[in-house]
This record gives C-alpha cells, structure tokens and sequence, in this order.
C-alpha cells in the first residue's frame, strides 16, 4: 500500500515533486488554506506532509493529523511548523538538511556589497537616467573593514571565508559559548570570538546575522543595539526576519543612527502592501532568496523528499528535529 503524503505550495524544484510522486500518492496544495486542509486529513489518512513557507502548521492542523507520522518543511528553519505540539502528538518533524549554506552565504555577501557600494540606489536613479546622481557620492571598499557577525553556524562560517579571503575583512562573531571545538574552528578561519554581543555592534562596520528565530531570539536586534552602532555600518540579514524588531530598523534608518540595511527576510512573509521597508532608499530587499539557488534547490528538494519517507518509514535520520524529545 502507498504512502499518503499531502504538499502544501509546491516544491523549490520540480525534481523533488518528481521523486516524491515515484515514492508516494500525493495531494497538492497550491495555496495555504488552513480549512481546506484541515477538511482534507478529516476526510483521508494522511501518513506525511509536506510544506514550504509561507505555509504553517498550525495547532489546529496538528488536531487532524491523526495517523500523520512525519511533517517536514523545506528549509532549515521550522519556525512556520509548532514543533512542541507536534512532539506531544507524536509526530516527528523534519527540516532540511544543509544544502543551501553556499547559496545564502554568497547571497549575504552579494547583500553586503551591494549596501556598501550603494547598488540598488544607483541602480535606480540610472533607470531615470540620472548620472550626475553621482557627483559628490562615494562607495565604500570591504578591505580591512571588519564584518562582525550573529551567530557561527555553517552560512556564517562560509561568509567568513568569502570575506576574509576575497576582501581581506576582519571577522568577529558573536556567540553564546565559545568551546574548544569552536574556538578552534574560528582559529583555523582568522575570526575572533566573543560573547558580547553589544561589541560586535559597536566596533563592526558592517553587521550579518546568522542566528535562528526562536522565543529567545524574536525581536533580540533592536533599538539598543542599534544605539551603539557606527554611523557608517550597515545591517545584513539573510536569516529570519523575526529576529529583527523592524519598527526599531525603520526608526534608527530614518534617524540616521547608522547608515543602512539590506534584508532577505521579513517578520511576516510575504510583508503587507505598506510595509514600512517599502520606499525607504536606506533598505536594500531581496524576496527571501538567498537559499534558492538552482543547485541548492535542486539538491534540497529530493533530499526532502526521500527523507520524509525514510522518516515515515521509521529510518533514523539526523534531520529530525525534535528525535531526542520523542524518545524522552
């Protein structure tokens, strides 16, 4: 007997809606309607699902999933899926495992270069034809700057490599505890450790942020540390939006309390028609991207798909996320 498996929004690449229909009957879902989803599992035995943001699992989703045994999203990331809930239930949840590191890495040092040589501003004024718009105005080199980074995973560990040895950049990063295992890492790639994140901020010319969204870190970048920031930095996020509060960016922009930001990521996804980044010069936007190159994508996707049904199928695998917590 087939495995059942509903997909909510397609796939990133065809490939992995290909390989997950060789190993699995599927429903597809190509827009995120709570109620019609929720009428779907009461009506069939569902054993896995699928999904992609903006698409969530929600509580009242989870309520259905009676004899759904795994749930796993596209990405990293697994802040659109109640993963405690999920974990009362039974259910295992899955996230992807880390194919897309180079993609989001290069995407965040495009970002960078970009705000530091002020692209996206030049860019349109030259569709206005307007090249005097560039009498008096100057871009800034990376060389010998210093990037300091939030967070040391592995986007942020290949940042700094691209970096330190394409711009010669000074790399500190910001993390929680810094082990013998890390410091050791960070030794063998020229960056500096620290705790303080307040540091990072107030001595970095340049600031990229590489940290999850969880209940710890939603909002965590604010007004304070953007107090303490140069006047000339600039703020890169490739990671969530959530941790950003975005009211606190649009304030200190405006304020001119440091020079500007360039964001693949919002608070809510996709933002609404008048959201406050919009018009605003001081902001570089990319439409949550930085992960989907075509090998990335391509990769992920039947990665995804061939692990939700090893999952199903009661496989160990390291990409479940909440497997510790099952067990307990």
């Amino acid at each position: 007997m087939s495995l059942h498996i509903v997909q909510i929004l397609p796939m990133y690449h065809p490939d992995g809606e290909k390989k997950l229909r060789e190993l699995a009957d599927v429903k597809q879902f190509n827009e995120f309607d709570e109620q019609e989803i929720i009428k779907y599992l009461q009506q069939n035995s569902v054993d896995g699902i699928i999904l992609r943001a903006p698409a969530k699992i929600t509580p009242a989703i989870l309520n259905h999933c009676e004899n759904v045994i795994a749930i796993s999203g596209a990405g990293i990331g697994l802040d659109n899926i109640d993963v405690e809930y999920a974990t009362a239930k039974g259910i295992k949840v899955l996230h992807a495992p880390k194919m897309n590191s180079t993609a989001t890495a290069e995407h965040a040092v495009a970002l960078l270069l970009s705000v530091m040589k002020d692209i996206s501003v030049f860019h349109t004024e030259m569709q206005k034809g307007n090249f005097s718009f560039r009498d008096g105005r100057y871009t800034t080199e990376l060389e010998g700057k210093t990037l300091g980074m939030i967070g040391f995973g592995s986007i942020a560990q290949k940042v700094a490599k691209i970096v330190k040895n394409g711009f010669e950049m000074n790399v500190t990063a910001y993390v929680r505890t810094i082990s013998d295992d890390r410091q050791q890492l960070a030794n063998s790639l020229g960056v500096e450790l620290t705790t303080s994140m307040e540091d990072v901020f107030r001595k970095s010319d340049a600031i990229s942020l590489h940290i999850p969204l969880t209940n710890q870190t939603k909002e965590l970048i604010d007004q304070k540390v953007f107090n303490v920031m140069k006047p000339s930095a600039v703020l890169i996020n490739t990671s969530r939006g959530g941790i950003i509060h975005e009211e606190d960016l649009v304030e200190a922009l405006k304020n001119r309390t440091f020079l500007r930001a360039a964001v693949d990521v919002f608070a809510v996804e996709p933002p609404a028609e008048n959201h406050p980044f919009y018009g605003m010069n001081e902001i570089t936007m990319t439409p949550h991207i930085g992960g989907i190159s075509i090998e990335a994508a391509k990769m992920t996707s039947v990665a995804i798909a061939e692990n939700l049904i090893k999952a199903i199928s009661g496989e160990e695998l390291s990409v479940i996320a909440n497997a510790e917590k099952l067990l307990s």
